[in-house]
């Protein structure tokens, strides 16, 4: 099976939210956290209303400080470092191709070739709009689905089935 296609920004946006979100246990404990962190923070809030005063105010401050560091560092930092590595990595512009058969995935891109047989690939994560193939903990390729016809989607999904441990 090939698959020809251009990747973009956002796909590495895309695909770096479903490596974030992997499995269960990562999600909703990253999910918690900010629940709990902004369920606090509110009850701050709320307590400085019903008791307000300028002392509190300024102790408020190191919080809310806290708080607009953290959605940076939860949701900024990561979207800027996935523009960054777009933007500075030339082999991620250009036409892809990737060639799925018995032997592994075969990937051509501008400037460039990997032939991968299945025994290297330790899992695969289908995102929402991608499909990662891992040869390391942190390190993947990507497949937009929009690049695969309804199909394509699924031969893939069968091809990913027999070869590759999914962590989903």
């Amino acid at each position: 099976m090939d698959i020809s296609y251009e990747l973009n920004e956002r796909d590495f946006r895309q695909a770096y939210v479903a490596h974030r979100n992997r499995n269960s246990f990562r999600k909703w404990a990253r999910r918690i956290f900010i629940f709990s962190v902004c369920l606090g923070a509110a009850f701050v809030f709320f307590g400085f209303l019903l008791k307000p005063s300028a002392q509190a105010a300024r102790s408020l401050f190191p919080l809310f400080g806290l708080v607009v560091m953290w959605i940076a560092i939860l949701y900024l930092l990561p979207m800027w470092t996935m523009r960054r590595q777009f933007l500075k990595q030339p082999g991620a512009h250009g036409a892809r191709t990737v060639t799925l058969d018995a032997s592994g995935a075969h990937w051509r891109w501008n400037g460039g070739t990997s032939d991968v047989e299945w025994k290297n690939y330790i899992r695969s994560v289908e995102g929402d709009n991608q499909i990662l193939f891992y040869t390391s903990p942190a390190c993947f390729n990507i497949i937009p689905k929009r690049a695969l016809e309804g199909s394509k989607l699924e031969e893939i999904r069968e091809i990913l089935k027999r070869n590759v441990p999914s962590s989903k």
